[in-house]
C-alpha cells in the first residue's frame, strides 16, 4: 500500500492559491515599473520644455507663446504629482498583496511540513513491518530446521 496524504487535495488548493497570489503580486509590481517609468518620462519632458523655454526666452519670443509653455509645464508637472499618487497608492497595494502572498506560501508550507512528517511517520512503520516479516520467516525456518 502506497502513501496516501488525507489532506492532498487541500495542499492542491493551498499551492494554487499561493500561485494566484504570486501573480497577483507580479501585476502589480509591474503595475509600479510602468508608473515609475512613467513619471521618469514626464519628469524628462518636464526638463526640456524647460530648456525649450528658457532659450526661446533667450531669443525673445512673443507673450503668448511664453503662455503656453508655461502651461504645457505646469500641465506636466501636475500629471507628474497625479503619477506620484497614483504610484503612492500602488505601493501600498503592493504591501498588501505580499503580506497574502506570504500568508498563503506560509499556509503551503505548514501543509508540506505536516506531509513530510506523515510520510516519514509512513516509511518508519513500513520499515517496522517489513522488518517484522523478515523476523517471521527467519523464525519460521528455524523452528523447521530443528
Amino acid at each position: 500500500m502506497s502513501f496516501q496524504f488525507p489532506l492532498a487535495a487541500v495542499l492542491r488548493y493551498r499551492e494554487s492559491i499561493e500561485q494566484r497570489e504570486y501573480f497577483a503580486l507580479e501585476r502589480i509590481q509591474q503595475e509600479v515599473v510602468r508608473i515609475e517609468l512613467r513619471i521618469c518620462q514626464v519628469e524628462d519632458d518636464c526638463s526640456v520644455a524647460t530648456q525649450n523655454r528658457l532659450a526661446e526666452l533667450a531669443q525673445g519670443i512673443c507673450a503668448a507663446e511664453v503662455q503656453t509653455a508655461y502651461e504645457y509645464q505646469r500641465a506636466l508637472e501636475q500629471q507628474s504629482e497625479a503619477l506620484r499618487a497614483l504610484l503612492q497608492e500602488l505601493k501600498i497595494k503592493w504591501r498588501q498583496y505580499l503580506a497574502s502572498y506570504e500568508l498563503a506560501r506560509r499556509n503551503r508550507e505548514t501543509l508540506e511540513k505536516l506531509r513530510a512528517k506523515q510520510l516519514e511517520a509512513y516509511v518508519r512503520e513500513q520499515g517496522k513491518r517489513e522488518q517484522a516479516v523478515t523476523d517471521d520467516l527467519f523464525l519460521s525456518r528455524r523452528r523447521r530446521g530443528n
